[in-house]
């Protein structure tokens, strides 16, 4: 770095100190700058350095043993292991793992599938001779992972069922943390918990840190995978594992399960250890293509069996998939633009206002459409003639420009089953834009649809919003637009706290129910207020990256974020930030809190 440059890196770091004060205030100032502090000493960790932090010691295992004999419930884990002629090196580890827990109250269920390797019986029978708590059982015949797992599970008779492959691993505590998640909530029907990969020389890599339950993500892809733990009685009641679905039977599990309970956790915890060798799933997406076959066959069935049938196309990798569900009829959507009729200086010099009606009309596949423009007497009678059709009126208001007063407003005058929330200052680029957000918000169970915003030089403007300790942020801000997101989250269905109301979508019925838009946040912040609200009442938030716009951001209206509304926010919510232990249902807390990048 030269002398010369040294000042202007000085300026722009108190620059950006500068608006994070004016943005949230003195009290919002010092937990941003707590929680940069943090993050920037996490940051400089990579994955083997942040294992040696969590590595358990001598004093961890005290304390887990004085927690174990306090609790009053002492769950015994079936773990299911179906074998089929794997190397010995690694079934050994596999059942070392189990017998290496801390946690003692298991049983190993092992089914062998009929191996012809000669060193799978021996191995098996000396191991269930050495310790009473392994089970054995040997098929007569060889068929599938299907059939193998099945007889295990009927070898299980404990309280819950973990699933462990023959050549994977669980970490030492695995049992112990789901035995602890059970004994704080008791009715736990489902728990899956983090996982990373594991190399053939014993390296640990590529870390999975997942969401909590997303069901929109988990219809994307099988993320919550390793570790799974399920109440064996549950597991019984559906049928246990199908046939016809080899290599993504617990995918299928999963997806019938869920229809039958709502009691699903996650530990956000390392607890299972993937390994990655030749013909493995983790090695190549080409291992096992029967695998994503099946797991397709297992969502055409999931939509079979739901009240919004639709079709599954292929997602942006193997393994990864899109649902098309069926829209409803015809409904009426009513897109609510609040408009200060401000000109966006280009080349072309245009109305924001005009270029997005356009963008509408010329780019969009849904026809059932009415447009709202409120606007407080600033559109000129040139752009009202120039926008002016059947499916567009305008809704005036004198007031000074409040975002959430004006949609409010708008809201009160559409007609629509459902309300689209827009800015002006935003164009199509999907055609189906709007119905892949419909298919989204006419499931009663979902809140508020959100769509992915690209800024006019292709990055990313919008894509999700996190809320960790009531402090808002855009997922993957300003990254590149085709940045595929962490394990591809930006290419697929994904639910997220919050959505911005640059573009969201919702039932007109539940805007009313959750009482729109507070205006006490006239520019900022009233968006992730309505979601919050959405949140707590039991809906839940999806961003969809199908449905695509750019967005010219503040090119309408003066760019910066008020200290009072930042406070507003706190105040309001801070018992609701509390329940989330001040951090966001959808973001690890294991990942950092530092630009919202999903990075450690």
């Amino acid at each position: 770095m030269g002398f010369r440059t040294v000042p202007s890196v000085i300026v722009r770091k108190f620059s950006k100190l500068y608006q994070a004060w004016q943005e949230r205030g003195t009290r919002g100032f010092l937990r941003f700058l707590f929680d940069r502090t943090i993050a920037r000493f996490r940051k400089r960790l990579n994955y083997q350095q942040w294992m040696a932090h969590q590595k358990l010691t001598p004093i961890d295992l005290a304390n887990a043993d004085r927690e174990m004999a306090q609790w009053q419930h002492r769950p015994t884990f079936s773990v299911l292991l179906p074998v089929y002629n794997v190397e010995e090196v690694w079934l050994t580890k596999a059942i070392e793992s189990v017998r290496n827990q801390i946690y003692p109250n298991w049983e190993l269920c092992i089914a062998d599938d009929a191996s012809s390797a000669a060193h799978i019986q021996p191995l098996l029978i000396r191991y269930s001779k050495l310790d009473p708590r392994i089970k054995v059982v040997f098929r007569a015949e060889n068929g599938n992972i299907v059939a193998t797992s099945n007889a295990a599970l009927e070898l299980a008779t404990g309280e819950y069922l973990a699933l462990l492959d023959h050549d994977d691993e669980l970490a030492i505590d695995a049992l112990f943390e789901n035995a602890k998640l059970i004994n704080q909530h008791p009715e736990a029907d489902f728990i899956y918990s983090d996982e990373d990969k594991l190399s053939p020389e014993g390296d640990r890599h590529d870390p999975f840190f997942k969401p909590d339950w997303s069901p929109d993500y988990f219809h994307s892809c099988m993320y919550t995978c390793h570790l799974g733990v399920y109440r064996r009685s549950l597991v019984w009641a559906i049928g246990g594992f199908r046939t016809g679905y080899n290599g993504s039977q617990d995918y299928d599990l999963v997806l019938r399960l869920v229809e039958h309970t709502q009691q699903i956790y996650h530990i956000p915890k390392i607890l299972y250890h993937w390994r990655v060798i030749p013909a493995s799933v983790t090695s190549s997406s080409e291992a096992k293509p029967w695998a994503y076959e099946a797991a397709r066959r297992a969502l055409e069935d999931m939509l079979i069996r739901s009240d919004y049938p639709g079709r599954v196309e292929a997602g942006p990798r193997e393994g990864f998939y899109r649902i098309r569900r069926e829209i409803q009829g015809n409904p009426l959507v009513s897109i609510v633009i609040p408009s200060a009729g401000k000109m966006l200086k280009t080349g072309a010099n245009h109305c924001l206002l005009e270029a997005c009606v356009h963008s509408i009309r010329d780019r969009s596949s849904y026809r059932n459409i009415e447009m709202i423009v409120v606007d407080g007497y600033d559109v000129s009678d040139k752009i009202i003639g120039a926008i002016a059709g059947n499916d567009l009126r305008f809704v005036r208001c004198a007031d000074p420009f409040n975002f959430a007063q004006r949609i409010n407003l708008g809201a009160t005058q559409a007609q629509g089953e459902f309300i689209l929330l827009l800015n002006d200052d935003v164009e199509v680029l999907t055609p189906d834009w709007i119905e892949s957000m419909l298919e989204f918000a006419q499931q009663p169970e979902i809140g508020a649809v959100g769509a992915k915003l690209f800024y006019p030089n292709g990055t990313l403007q919008h894509i999700g919003v996190m809320v960790l300790g009531g402090n808002p942020g855009h997922a993957f801000h300003q990254v590149a637009g085709d940045n595929p997101g962490y394990f591809l989250s930006n290419l697929v269905n994904r639910n997220y706290l919050a959505v911005t109301a640059a573009c969201l979508m919702m039932r007109r019925s539940l805007y009313n129910e959750l009482g729109g838009m507070d205006e006490a946040f006239p520019l900022n912040y009233n968006d992730v207020d309505l979601c919050l609200k959405a949140h707590q009442a039991g809906y839940r938030q999806v961003v969809t990256p199908y449905a695509q716009l750019v967005h010219y951001e503040s090119a309408s209206r003066q760019a910066g974020l008020q200290p009072k509304e930042w406070q507003t926010l706190n105040d309001k919510w801070q018992g609701y930030f509390e329940q989330l232990n001040y951090g966001d249902p959808y973001y690890n807390p294991n990942l950092s809190r530092d630009e919202v990048l999903f990075e450690l």
